[in-house]
């Protein structure tokens, strides 16, 4: 006598094992092959590629930015000062490594802008810098503007900022108002 029992929806006699069958084929159907994990790993180290190089991209560009904010902040900042105080103020722009700016109240240091503070991928290149250099205080070998106690500066120019994928923000200083803008 067979008494048919139904588990999992499947007929079952008594004679048979109580596990389930194993759902899987076992004529080599199952899993993938050597040729789909290759095209899936290629497709995910591309995916991966153009995201790296745009936050990359994209993080170079967010130092330009902070590196002309920081020079046009210290620009304005010491050409009132210069105002405030009735003093010269000097900003030096260092053109070799460590990039960055240093003001200066006369002779005293005031603020420097470098290392920490500077973006370590943005550089000042002398070539697209057309600052006079500097005289007193600071390196022969920077350039410098020089706001007087009325508000001007002495000489005006330009400073080029460089990001290491080659995109650059030039910061153009008026001589006769002291005024800072930036341009491409």
């Amino acid at each position: 006598m067979l008494a048919v029992y139904v588990l999992y929806g499947q007929g079952m006699t008594i004679g048979e094992s109580m596990r389930p069958k194993p759902r899987c084929c076992r004529d080599g159907q199952a899993g993938f092959t050597l040729i789909e994990l290759v095209v899936v790993v290629g497709l995910i180290s591309i995916i991966m590629a153009i995201l790296v190089l745009g936050v990359r991209r994209a993080s170079d560009a967010f130092s330009l930015r902070r590196a002309a904010t920081i020079v046009m902040s210290e620009v304005r900042r010491a050409q009132s000062s210069a105002v405030a105080d009735d003093v010269p103020y000097t900003v030096e722009f260092n053109l070799s490594s460590p990039y960055g700016i240093t003001v200066y109240r006369q002779t005293a240091v005031q603020r420097t802008f470098a290392g920490q503070e500077w973006p370590s991928s943005v550089t000042i290149p002398s070539a697209a810098t057309t600052l006079p250099n500097c005289t007193t205080p600071g390196n022969a070998a920077n350039k410098c503007v020089t706001f007087q106690p009325l508000g001007f500066a002495v000489a005006g120019g330009t400073v080029q900022l460089l990001s290491r994928t080659g995109v650059s923000a030039n910061l153009a200083i008026a001589a006769a108002t002291g005024r800072v803008s930036v341009g491409p």
